[in-house]
Order: C-alpha cells, then structure tokens, then sequence
C-alpha cells in the first residue's frame, strides 16, 4: 500500500468524504489500526489530511493480566503443564518486549512442542513412565524464548522488500568498513546505498531510496527490532534525524536472505558470509 507518493492510502482515506459528497452516496468509515502510536506522523501532509483526529488507545496488557490469561490457558482439567516460574518467565518476556500476548502464546507453544517430544521419546525408550504428565519449566521456555526470537528475526529479513534489504546490508557493510557497531548518520547511510545500489547495477535497488523514503525504512525496520534509532549526542555533528545501528548479527542476515533475491546482494557486498 505505501508507494513513493502514498497515492493509494490517500485514495483509502479519501473515500468517506468521497461517498458523502456522492448524490445518495451512503456514509462510509475507514477504520486503521496501528502497532505505534506515531504512524500519523509518518505519512505525507496530503494523507494526513485525510485521516481523522479520533483514536483509540489499546493498553498493552500488564504483567499480571499476561500471568493470568497464561494460567488459564494452560490448566486442563486442573492440572497445569507448567511450572508457575515459567509461566511468569513467559510473562515478564512478553511484558518487556512489547505487551503482546500473541508473544507469550508462541513462547508458550514452542516450549510444550519441544517438552512432549522430548516426553513421547522417553516412554518409546522405556525411560518413561507411561500414562505420567510432562511438566514445562522454566528453563524450557528460556530456550523457546531464545529460539522463537531468533526464528523470528530470520523470517522478518527473508520477507524485507529490495529498499529494505538494501539498507540493512549497507548498514552491515558500514559496520565492516568503519569498526563501529553503529550509531550511522542518516547521509551515511544514503551514501553507502547509493554506492552500493550504483556498483551493482541491479534495477530491484535503483535508483536508490530518497531521503524521505529512507526515513520511512528506518521507521519500519525500527518497528521490525532490525535496527536502532536513537538521537545523535555528538554536538560537532549536530542532526534532526537519528542515528542508525544495526541490531541483527551478518549470520541473521545470511539465514534470512539465503533464499531471496538478496543473497546475491549480500554476496557482493559481505562476501566472507558465502
């Protein structure tokens, strides 16, 4: 939906006004939901003249409400599969992080997948007793929260579109040429990628994204946890805009781009990774 002029979302948005103004046209709502609270903000004047001023504030849940939907969800017939200190490990996890329950459910889900097979191999191996109850601890769910996390990084940089993956790997190619970790001005960035984009020659990365548009990418990829954007403190390089850092490691990157397009990118551009 977001193109480089946002043309489609504000044709989306403009529809009620453009069914009140039809004769006989009947009243029409649009209705967007967001995971920030600053979305607005990230669209074109044009668009945001389009969207109204009423909103509506979803909490996230807190740690006691993850506590208790988890204890609920996870008692059969009065018996619970998991230790108390793993469902609160579960629920700490997904409190820090973003309030989602969705999370803690995953977390949740991978650890019983890996305990019941762990379980069913040690009754075929009569190591077992049949007709027993597994039970999930809290280490079982320290591994699948490690192990979902990381899943998930690798399967949100397999799905990046060709501006998306571009940035990350001039991100991940800043960080070799220079030796920082990150904490990039957004001209570097700019820089790199066109650099990067022009060498290539491939039509996916060109012409490379604007200024604007590279705003956007870091919002996005901010959103994603793939990089870091925190406000420059340097005054002799004094910016409006953040500075950038990469926050996935090259072995994420080479995971998720090894069955893309991208990989001949991160070939060129990270070449010990292949």
């Amino acid at each position: 939906l977001i193109t480089e002029k946002q043309s489609i979302l504000f044709d989306f948005f403009d529809w009620p006004k453009r069914a009140a103004s039809t004769p006989g046209g009947k009243r029409l709502v649009v209705v967007g939901v967001s995971n920030t609270l600053n979305l607005i903000d990230q669209l074109m004047p044009s668009v945001q003249s389009r969207i109204g001023t009423e909103k509506c504030i979803f909490k996230a849940y807190s740690l006691k409400d993850i506590v208790n939907i988890l204890k609920k969800a996870t008692h059969v017939q009065g018996y619970s599969f998991f230790e108390d200190d793993a469902i609160l490990f579960a629920a700490k996890k997904t409190a820090a992080l973003s309030g989602d329950i969705r999370k803690a459910f995953q977390i949740c889900r991978v650890a019983a997948e890996v305990v019941t097979q762990r379980f069913e191999k040690a009754i075929a191996e009569n190591q077992q007793q049949a007709g027993s109850c597994p039970k999930i601890r809290i280490s079982d769910v320290q591994r699948a929260s490690q192990e979902s996390f990381n899943k998930a990084l690798v399967t949100a940089v397999s799905l990046l579109s060709p501006f998306e993956a571009l940035l990350l790997v001039s991100l991940a190619a800043l960080c070799r040429s220079t030796g920082r970790q990150g904490g990039f001005d957004i001209q570097d960035i700019l820089t790199k990628m066109e650099a990067i984009a022009s060498s290539g020659g491939d039509p996916h990365y060109l012409p490379p994204p604007s200024f604007n548009e590279t705003i956007l990418l870091m919002n996005r990829l901010g959103e994603m946890n793939l990089v870091e954007l925190k406000k420059g403190r340097d005054l002799s390089r004094p910016s409006a805009w953040p500075l950038t850092s990469l926050i996935v490691d090259e072995l994420t990157l080479l995971k998720g781009f090894k069955n893309t397009p991208h990989k001949y990118l991160v070939q060129r551009n990270l070449p010990s990774l292949f």
